[in-house]
């Protein structure tokens, strides 16, 4: 079947060819990165995915992450609740229950308008704590929030306040984003034993270079800790340069692209005949990484994936993936009302709606909705199967 398919599509020969050869599993080349870099960023898929987090967490829980490297930065979770998320996994709770709530409480007020109800990085952050509290002190890993601060108590105030934090915070959010990260960095590269660090963003923000005014986190990165940072893309799909229909109604900086399979399916395609679910490899000298830079299409570019990543890891395939949504506990013990009133506010400044009006009905709608969690493959998986079987038909 192998032979067969290659011969019918010689354009896939190269790829399952070298394949074949890679032997290192994502979680061990990631790890093993750290033994050349200092800095090591992985490019997270759509923010939803699961399975992601399932490897994120195999990296960081392993005993050379503790003893080498111990620091992860997030673009998910605010700077501002920084100090209380890293007290938060650093905590030793007398029961699960005082945890629950602790933990909710602390992914509640890690972002602004408190509404991302993405299940893994609620659930990463009670597998940390988990992992901390089997750990002597000096070998429990750090997490540092470094996604957009929140709004004041003055911001909240007024739709002219808000404004200003808006604009103060997501005009400019990668290089305030960066400006976090290499804050601490600098800090712990004077201060601490353990100066290496993993750092999770999501698609452009993992970018070693450009193609917007305002620079991608992954940039600022390379530039600063020059030869002493890598970044690895993990699989998913690409984006086209058109935004997707059913986003159109939502303000601009909610909509999504179109999005299809990487190379048209020929990636995924490849991968599924040479039976590799779990791998990794630097792209330079792979023929991966001499493919047009294809997840990138919002402005025209000539790069190759070698020349804005430094390697892959191809982490199960598109059908085995998983999205969740609900947060566990999201309200407990939360002012309902204040929630309406920064949603309403933020929408206001952002885009056109509805204000909301407080009812226990609607709390108990909300609370219904965020707290029940909803597990699903990709909305359109079954149109990606039919780009990437289109590969392997005779």
């Amino acid at each position: 079947m192998l032979a067969f398919c290659q011969k019918t599509n010689p354009e896939l020969t190269k790829y399952v060819n070298f394949l074949e050869k890679q032997n290192v599993s994502a979680k061990d080349y990631v790890l093993n990165l750290f033994k050349k870099y200092d800095v090591v960023i992985l490019c997270e898929r759509q923010h939803t995915e699961t399975t992601q987090y399932d490897l994120i967490y195999d990296i960081v829980s392993s005993p050379y992450f503790h003893k080498n490297v111990g620091n992860i930065f997030t673009e998910v979770g605010s700077y501002s609740n920084r100090q209380n998320t890293l007290n938060f996994i650093k905590t030793k709770f007398s029961n699960d229950s005082l945890k629950q709530i602790k933990q909710a409480e602390i992914y509640r007020n890690g972002f602004f308008p408190n509404n991302w109800l993405n299940t893994n990085f609620y659930d990463f952050t009670g597998r940390l704590n988990s992992l901390n509290s089997t750990l002597k002190n000096k070998k429990q890993i750090n997490l540092f929030t470094s996604g957009s601060m929140n709004p004041s108590i003055d911001e909240r105030n007024d739709e002219k306040g808000m404004r200003k934090y808006v604009l103060a915070n997501y005009v400019k959010r990668d290089s305030l984003m960066a400006s976090y990260v290499i804050k601490t960095l600098d800090s712990l590269n004077k201060y601490s034993s353990k100066k290496k660090a993993l750092v999770i963003m999501n698609y452009r923000h993992a970018f070693s270079k450009s193609y917007t005014k305002d620079r991608n986190v992954g940039d600022y990165l390379f530039k600063k800790y020059k030869g002493k940072t890598a970044n690895v893309y993990i699989n998913y799909l690409a984006s086209l340069n058109k935004v997707d229909e059913r986003d159109k109604e939502k303000a601009k900086m909610f909509q999504g692209p179109e999005q299809v399979p990487i190379q048209n399916g020929k990636w995924d395609a490849s991968f599924k005949l040479a039976k590799k679910e779990n791998v990794g490899f630097d792209f330079k000298n792979s023929p991966f990484g001499k493919d047009n830079f294809d997840i990138w299409q919002a402005t025209k570019t000539d790069d190759k994936y070698e020349d804005v990543f430094t390697g892959f890891v191809y982490y199960l395939p598109l059908d085995k993936q998983v999205n969740s949504s609900g947060v566990k506990n999201f309200f407990i013990n939360a002012d309902f009302q204040q929630f309406i009133n920064d949603w309403n506010l933020f929408d206001k400044v952002t885009r056109k709606s509805e204000p909301r009006i407080y009812s226990k009905e609607l709390e108990n709608g909300y609370k219904k909705d965020f707290e029940t969690i909803r597990i699903r493959k990709y909305t359109d998986l079954e149109k990606y199967q039919e780009i990437i079987n289109q590969w392997l038909k005779n």
